[in-house]
């Protein structure tokens, strides 16, 4: 259950944002339509879950693979041009979205709900990679039981998986500190560099190499996106536009935590 092209959206979504949103091309108001219409899913499944009395012993993930599209840059011909057109999402104040590996192309949100969390809310700002459910998952299911030898994993290889369960569960620190981000990757046709790029995240530092055509498909780093302003067709006063870095072949950049 996710947002996700091509935007679609029943009308019954859609009207609830064609007041507020005067201005804003179609994929934008169906974007929205579907965040609704998601919401709602969400919420009718965890009223099951209430319902069926199984609530209290589950737990809730929430989570991405990719920062938003935020444009699309090149045009039919495949020539890169800042006003081909402006996909729906925001990453601001991140720059750059899916198909880049800067901040707004690989860092996503997600929260983890469950009564079985106990102390309130807080926020998590520890490294965690989208491979870490999986061995998140397996503490999950065994938390609190000391697995017989039996059944134990005898012959396995060593996982790239890192569970964050612990800091999940009692806020003590993140025991990832670096991940690889891409080995000789090209972009897509639509947005990316065409040259391969490579990318690797150690702490609050990231290197990214390669990719000597720039990665395209940022956002403008003065002012964030408003809804009602994001057209099909964006000038130079656009708050959303394709936005092209130095080509350089080596990036050194800190990330805030």
């Amino acid at each position: 259950m996710g947002v996700h092209s091509p935007y679609q959206a029943p009308k019954y979504y859609v009207d609830k944002y064609t007041g507020h949103m005067w201005g804003a091309n179609k994929d934008r108001k169906n974007y929205a339509a579907m965040m609704s219409s998601m919401d709602e899913g969400i919420g009718n499944i965890t009223k099951t879950l209430i319902s069926e009395g199984i609530y209290n012993n589950t737990i809730i993930v929430f989570a991405s693979d990719n920062g938003a599209n935020v444009g699309y840059c090149s045009d039919a011909d495949g020539n890169l041009t800042p006003t081909a057109s402006v996909e729906p999402g925001s990453n601001y104040p991140l720059r750059g979205g899916k198909r880049s590996i800067f901040e707004g192309g690989i860092k996503s949100v997600s929260f983890v709900h469950s009564p079985l969390l106990r102390g309130g809310g807080r926020v998590m700002k520890d490294l965690v990679h989208v491979v870490d459910w999986f061995s998140t998952f397996e503490d999950i299911i065994s938390d609190g039981f000391t697995v017989p030898r039996k059944y134990r994993f005898k012959d396995r290889n060593p996982l790239d998986s890192i569970s964050a369960w612990r800091a999940i569960k009692k806020g003590a620190n993140g025991k990832r500190k670096k991940f690889l981000i891409n080995i000789d990757t090209r972009g897509s046709i639509k947005c990316g560099p065409t040259m391969p790029f490579k990318g690797f995240r150690k702490n609050q530092w990231k290197l990214i190499v390669g990719g000597e055509d720039p990665q395209v498909g940022g956002i403008a780093p003065t002012a964030p996106p408003s809804p009602a302003r994001i057209t099909s067709s964006p000038t130079s006063n656009s708050s959303t536009y394709c936005w092209t870095p130095p080509r350089r072949s080596t990036w050194l950049m800190p990330t805030r935590r």
